[in-house]
């Protein structure tokens, strides 16, 4: 009889252990609901970085057009266009402290120029910007180099650096 009921408490046991977790043990317990997550959004600002050495969000390619975009979390939808010898066209939107966006033009060795730009709306907004920017290469074989950024106005540094290389 001892045998009997063991045997049985034990299958009880088991049973109740690999039975399915569909449904609450208890009565008052009672199943939590799957949490959504909401998605990254351009407008979230992580924390300030001071040395960023490459773009946060790689460039995409816009579809049936050949100018490449670039953005990361206070520029999107940038372009740069060659407009006419060492002339360049950028386009954009910022969401930067009082509408205030700032570049430097290098070609991997020296800053060859630098600026900067108004928005037409300061941040937490996104404002639009265009800027025509003439520059020469100090070396024929150098590559330039376009590097969009804001400037903290904690201690100066660059903030939020873009990096986009200016078409040949």
């Amino acid at each position: 009889m001892k045998k009997m009921l063991l045997l049985l408490l034990t299958i009880g046991l088991l049973q109740g252990c690999t039975s399915g977790t569909d449904s609450p043990s208890t009565p008052t317990e009672q199943q939590k609901p799957p949490v959504a997550t909401k998605p990254e959004t351009p407008a979230s600002e992580p924390p300030a970085t001071t040395q960023p050495t490459t773009p946060e969000k790689p460039p995409t390619k816009q579809t049936g057009q050949q100018e490449t975009v670039y953005g990361n979390d206070i520029f999107r939808n940038v372009t740069v266009k060659k407009t006419a010898q060492d002339t360049f066209e950028i386009k954009g939107q910022a969401s930067v402290f009082e509408a205030v966006l700032n570049y430097v033009v290098e070609d991997g060795h020296n800053e060859l120029t630098q600026g900067s730009v108004q928005a037409s709306t300061a941040a937490p907004d996104w404002g639009d910007f265009t800027h025509t920017l003439k520059v020469k290469k100090a070396e024929p074989n150098s590559t330039l180099t376009l590097i969009l950024f804001e400037t903290s106005m904690k201690d100066g540094s660059r903030r939020m650096e873009l990096i986009i290389p200016l078409p040949e």
